[in-house]
């Protein structure tokens, strides 16, 4: 069912139950954005009436990245809902818009990014005249296939699709007479029993807590201890841990390492570690940003809370819904207007929330952004006086115009918060560098592009303005750093500050730890000092220190590279390396019929590579065979 069943009744549910059904496979998402609105209520009377809940996803996607932004949307309803990883998910595949896709790659990417999640349990709703039938089915196997296939005249004794799991064999049953609801509903027999592969009645985890310790569905390899230093040990292990109250977002298992955001009671997390230090607990997780990011669960010793130095009550409320802004609203990490700014949200712009909070006769929409850390925005104010002040400070007219495209930097540009060169700059992008924007912005003369960046907040770089001089300023606190076009892959041998600058101090964003790696796209020698730079999520630029003296040799491509954009069409199955180098590594494949919009090209190895930004930030290379 999905959202045009929205009107069934918990009546029409227990009619379902007493007419023998035992499963109900709600539609929980489609694409990479929406969400059926009717799908938590519909499981939750399923559930009621003592029926057995399953969820599917409507597939959309034609390449693997595309997957994976499904998957994450289907994960982000999963996770928002408390839905156990014992269900059942099906992707739904039947879409055929797209022709000449690698079907089973792309599928077996949608996997893996619900795997990271924690729902490991699969299956694959399809029919015999869906084109990329048989990719699909590879890979969950035949016993996993609910199969869509109407025959004239259902018949107990003219079964279809035996070898399947199940087998939808009507979309015109009709409930019986009497029924609040009377449209058509699809049915369907199981053969194996795979449709009751799920978690019963039980669809959506209750937790059991003690001492601020909620956790369910946890596995544990105690096996695999490994001590990081002196006074700290990771154990393997993953699990669901549920808040009971607000926790910070640590890019370390340390009290005074940065807060990178905050989760709220009620907020659950998927851990792949737990780090005991100094007498305390941390929870280990990978963030949307490909970062490790820390919340800590247990502290050393008991520390009072002090309730009474906050006496006004906020107030939670679970709901879901999109937001449409009317104004150019901040984004805090917290339900305070002196929080740290995040970001901005402008007049038009949408966010898509997971519930309401009420504090000081205030209220604030909260939602989860891709840095996996919970975001608010203030949707309404106590003080409604303020609101008269801001007009009288902008006098001049902005005009924003709606439209897409992709433009190409020819020279430095900063990357601002908002229209204004005195707003804070959050990174860079240099000479050759693309960004794919989604509306031009104009004001005071000067001509800017806004796009939305990782961190789900709008950023824009000014490519036109009555002032011109602003690049000739930044020269002279750069003058002694030379920055060489490089490419390369980096593995750390030791804790790294990842800084917003090639400075050690400049801001710190993030840090990467011993064996993780990095591909850069340039060395920076400055003072003394060598460090790499990459293109990070939110689009910007970071810089990691890699030597403190003079400049060392890193491995990188030698390879000049010739400015130049296009489109290719894959003919062959074709390799994606980290270097224009047959030596390179393999990161993944393109597959015939497939395409790539390149920024470059490179001569190496006897063969002319096209090079790529790819959606993890790095330089990504392919041979171009014709």
């Amino acid at each position: 069912m999905a959202s045009y069943q929205s009107t069934m009744t918990q009546s029409d549910f227990n009619k379902l139950k007493a007419a023998g059904v035992k499963t109900v496979i709600v539609k929980s998402t489609e694409g990479t954005d929406y969400t059926n609105p009717a799908a938590l209520n519909q499981a939750k009377m399923a559930n009621k009436a003592g029926l057995n809940v399953d969820f599917y996803h409507y597939a959309t996607f034609s390449t693997a990245d595309a997957a994976k932004s499904e998957a994450t949307n289907m994960a982000g309803f999963l996770v928002k809902n408390n839905v156990s990883t014992k269900v059942l998910l099906f992707a739904d595949m039947e879409d055929s818009s797209s022709y000449s896709v690698n079907a089973t790659a792309n599928l077996n990417a949608f996997w893996s990014t619900l795997d990271s999640f924690g729902y490991k349990n699969h299956g694959v709703y399809t029919s015999n005249s869906y084109l990329y039938r048989d990719a699909v089915v590879k890979t969950v196997g035949q016993s996993r296939v609910w199969r869509a296939q109407y025959p004239y005249t259902p018949s107990a004794n003219n079964l279809w699709n035996t070898k399947d799991g199940a087998w939808q064999f009507s979309d015109t049953a009709l409930l019986p007479s009497g029924s609040d609801y009377t449209g058509y509903i699809d049915v369907s027999i199981d053969y194996n029993g795979l449709t009751e592969d799920s978690a019963g009645t039980n669809t959506f985890v209750t937790t059991t807590s003690s001492n601020d310790t909620t956790t369910s569905e946890v596995t544990t390899d105690t096996s695999a201890t490994t001590n990081t230093s002196t006074s700290s040990t990771t154990k393997k292990a993953s699990g669901w841990y549920t808040f009971t109250k607000n926790t910070a977002i640590k890019s370390a298992a340390s009290d005074s390492a940065k807060t990178v955001g905050t989760y709220s009671k009620g907020n659950r997390v998927y851990y792949n570690a737990e780090v005991t230090t100094n007498g305390e607990t941390w929870l280990r997780y990978l963030s949307y940003s490909g970062s490790e990011h820390f919340v800590k669960i247990a502290a050393a010793k008991m520390t009072t809370t002090k309730p009474a130095a906050s006496t006004s009550k906020t107030v939670t409320k679970n709901e879901t819904g999109t937001y449409k802004f009317t104004k150019t609203t901040a984004i805090k990490g917290s339900v305070s207007d002196s929080a740290k700014t995040l970001g901005t949200y402008y007049k038009g712009d949408t966010v898509y929330y997971n519930a309401k909070v009420t504090k000081n006769g205030e209220t604030w929409l909260r939602y989860l952004s891709y840095s996996g850390a919970q975001h608010y925005v203030k949707i309404s104010s106590a003080a409604k006086s303020t609101t008269t002040t801001k007009p009288a400070t902008s006098t001049s007219k902005t005009v924003t115009k709606a439209e897409t495209g992709t433009y190409k930097f020819t020279g430095t540009t900063a990357i601002k918060g908002s229209v204004n060169d005195s707003a804070k700059t959050l990174g860079t992008y240099y000479k050759g560098d693309t960004v794919y924007y989604n509306a031009k912005v104009t004001k005071n003369g000067q001509t800017w592009l806004r796009y939305l960046s990782y961190s789900g907040a709008q950023h824009y770089v000014k490519i036109s303005g009555a002032a011109t001089t602003t690049t000739s300023s930044k020269s002279t606190a750069t003058a002694s750093a030379k920055t060489v076009a490089q490419t390369g892959t980096y593995k750390f041998a030791k804790t790294t500050a990842i800084k917003s600058s090639a400075s050690d101090a400049a801001s710190t964003v993030g840090t990467y730890y011993k064996g993780n790696t990095v591909n850069y796209n340039a060395k920076v020698t400055t003072n003394g000092q060598t460090w790499l730079r990459y293109t990070s999520y939110s689009g910007a630029q970071h810089y990691v220190k890699v030597s403190g003296g003079a400049a060392t040799t890193t491995s990188s491509s030698a390879s000049k590279t010739t400015a130049a954009a296009g489109s290719f069409t894959f003919k062959t199955t074709t390799n994606i390396r980290t270097a224009a180098s047959l030596n390179a590594s393999v990161v993944g494949q393109y597959y015939a019929g497939e395409s790539v919009y390149y920024i470059g090209t490179v001569s190496a190895d006897g063969y002319q590579w096209l090079k790529y930004l790819s959606n993890s930030g790095a330089y990504h290379y392919v041979a171009k065979i014709d």
